[in-house]
């Protein structure tokens, strides 16, 4: 590829005919069907129902099943190879671009001073072969970003290479017109990478503990509750055991014992698949940093390599589950652009935020100092919202629905009581954990925000960053002397509800005007 800007000495260029179009290997077949399976296991949930309706009918006839399987590898297979032949690729001065898709055609430009994050991956079937894909960020849609794959993993880390140079050759001239030549040397010239944070596997074991999600996947199966216990029901009785004669007949403290058994063995078995998912995506954690970004390396079948510029997070966010709290442990977010658009691989890693997982509080403050300097995120004491908060919901949400229980009670003699009265206080308790946790603070530099129910949440907004700030009032909050404040970042919005009206108001205005007066990049 030819580049006009003199590459730094020592580093070739990447060595591509500029006007010809490129196929790479057919090892692309391999990322297709990975990415066609993916898709077609993440569409595997909604069909369960349907599997155990004809579950029987299958092992009647499983015919129908191996053609059905038949099939869709033969279809998986095809598209694969159609995907492959079509897929293009041409490198010029300054521009990777990219043509792909089979029905929908799609044709990437992207010049490199706009890609934002340079992503190299090796799946485990790409390692054998030292092979690579890589992914290019442009801080945009997902339309404008591109991918090449399957191409050699040495041709991948020049030509990686050759666009952090270009970029850096960029900021060099620039800062040459505004006569600013040392830092433009500076910028130029990269320095060596230090290792800012490992994670080891008991770090990642404790991860894989904390974020399960069992209630959420409880909570999914639950219209399926009916025909899933009839599936169950039937294997037993298949081996012997008659669970309806059990629960008849045996003493309820029996039952109760059997029911936590259940219970526990179903936490236990999401608790393991929760530590072997954060081994298989975080393994050999590290984040590393130079004088402008840091790199994050880690995976066990894939390998994900994610450089991040420091200048283009927008926020930092220390997250903390319930068991998070009980081991002083947080997961470490930075947001860059466009944070809120799902820029997933195949390989299920979001390119727009860097994770730092099961971190203890100082390596929180070091790390997010690098690119916040002088935050207190850690430690600040947080001002708390209005009480009203607590009025609103139990207004347009606790009450109505305790007012629809109570009269279904009065009306059926099958419910009892003491259903509403359990949903209010439940409900209540909820709403008193959410306001409690609420909370907000400012300072000359950053905006803090505090937030969450069971877990905590805490975010650091650099207000130089922020590209629009919204003073809300109801009548209701008027009459009150209370407002909602709603900044909007590269990374998304972020909502201060029912504060004092003076302070919203101060707030307002000295966003505002900081940001007016500084007029600082937020990219």
């Amino acid at each position: 590829m030819a580049n006009s800007l003199s590459p730094q000495p020592g580093v070739k260029t990447v060595d591509e005919n500029s006007d010809n179009w490129h196929r790479v290997s057919p090892l692309a077949i391999l990322y297709y069907i990975e990415k066609l399976f993916i898709i077609l296991l993440n569409n595997l949930f909604y069909m369960l129902p349907a599997l155990f309706v004809l579950w029987d009918k299958i092992q009647a006839n499983p015919w129908i099943a191996t053609g059905i399987i038949s099939g869709i590898l033969g279809l998986i297979s095809f598209f694969s190879v159609w995907s492959f032949m079509v897929f293009r690729y041409r490198l010029s001065e300054g521009t990777v671009e990219v043509k792909s898709g089979i029905f929908s055609k799609k044709h990437v430009n992207l010049p490199f001073n706009r890609i934002q994050n340079v992503k190299i991956e090796q799946p485990f079937y790409y390692r054998f072969f030292n092979f690579s894909s890589m992914a290019f960020d442009s801080g945009g849609s997902l339309s404008q970003e591109a991918r090449l794959i399957a191409l050699p993993l040495s041709f991948a880390k020049r030509l990686q290479l050759e666009i952090n140079e270009y970029k850096s050759s960029i900021a060099y001239e620039a800062s040459v017109n505004e006569d600013n030549l040392e830092q433009g040397k500076a910028s130029s010239n990269p320095a060596d990478e230090i290792i800012e944070n490992t994670r080891s596997i008991s770090d990642l074991i404790l991860h894989g503990i904390t974020s399960n999600r069992i209630y959420i996947i409880l909570a999914a199966l639950a219209p399926f509750v009916d025909d899933i216990f009839s599936f169950l029901g039937e294997k037993l009785e298949g081996v012997g055991i008659d669970v309806q004669s059990h629960l008849a007949n045996d003493p309820i403290w029996q039952i109760g014992i059997f029911a936590i058994s259940l219970f526990l063995l179903v936490v236990g078995l999401m608790t393991m698949l929760s530590i072997i998912g954060a081994i298989i995506i975080f393994y050999g954690y590290t984040l590393s940093r130079t004088h402008d970004k840091y790199i994050r390396r880690s995976g066990l079948i894939t390998k994900h390599e994610v450089s991040v510029p420091l200048s283009r997070i927008q926020v930092a966010v220390m997250k903390q589950d319930l068991l998070d709290i009980l081991f002083g442990r947080f997961n470490l977010r930075l947001d860059q652009l466009n944070a809120q658009i799902s820029t997933m691989n195949a390989g299920g890693t979001d390119t727009s935020k860097l994770l730092v997982p099961s971190v203890f509080a100082y390596e929180c403050r070091d790390i997010i100092e690098r690119v916040f300097p002088n935050h207190q995120l850690h430690d600040i004491d947080f001002i708390a919202i209005s009480k009203r908060f607590i009025t609103r919901y139990l207004s347009f949400i606790v009450l109505p629905i305790t007012a629809i229980l109570s009269y279904s009670s009065f009306h059926n003699d099958g419910l009892s009581p003491l259903v509403p009265v359990g949903v209010f206080i439940g409900l209540t308790g909820l709403v008193y954990g959410r306001w409690l946790r609420w909370g907000y603070q400012v300072n000359r530099h950053y905006i803090y925000i505090q937030k969450g129910l069971l877990g905590r949440d805490k975010y650091c907004l650099p207000i130089t960053k922020i590209q629009k700030i919204t003073f809300s009032q109801s009548y209701f909050m008027k009459k009150n002397q209370l407002a909602s404040l709603k900044i909007y970042l590269g990374s998304g919005s972020y909502n201060i509800p029912l504060i004092d009206q003076e302070h919203a108001q101060s707030i307002y205005d000295y966003v505002l005007y900081k940001v007016e007066s500084e007029a600082k990049s937020w990219m």
